[in-house]
């Protein structure tokens, strides 16, 4: 095993991170749920689940901007308040998540990144420190 000399630096799993973009995956269309609509866009009171995720991600101290990726196709974002809030960067997703990650990762030059899942909106930001 080695282990390193005495000048050199070692990074801790922990390290202090100060500005963070979440990239958030919502390119998907839903076809299992078999609803009316893609279920990032089924509303839980007056918002969508997407809009319930993207903003207790942005209520977070360390997350500064959020990247979502939508489906080319899309014809629900622009009818959410994400579509005018300066925090929230939009970009076209792919046929896969992954794809939709990697549109996220190429949409933002941040240091540190997070992906979080679109239909997800109970995160606790507890999770997101460790």
């Amino acid at each position: 095993m080695k282990t390193p000399a005495s000048d050199e630096k070692v990074s801790s799993p922990r390290t202090a991170v100060s500005d963070v973009v979440a990239i958030v995956p919502a390119a998907g269309v839903g076809k299992r749920m078999q609803a009316d609509c893609p279920k990032q866009y089924l509303t839980i009171g007056t918002k969508t689940i997407l809009e319930h995720t993207v903003h207790y991600l942005l209520a977070h101290s360390k997350v500064s901007k959020v990247v979502i990726a939508i489906g080319a196709e899309d014809a629900y974002f622009q009818t959410t308040s994400l579509a005018a809030d300066n925090r929230v960067i939009v970009t076209t997703g792919g046929s896969e998540r992954a794809d939709s990650v990697l549109a996220g990762l190429n949409a933002t030059d941040a240091e540190w990144v997070m992906v979080h899942d679109a239909a997800r909106p109970c995160v606790r930001h507890e999770d997101i420190d460790a």
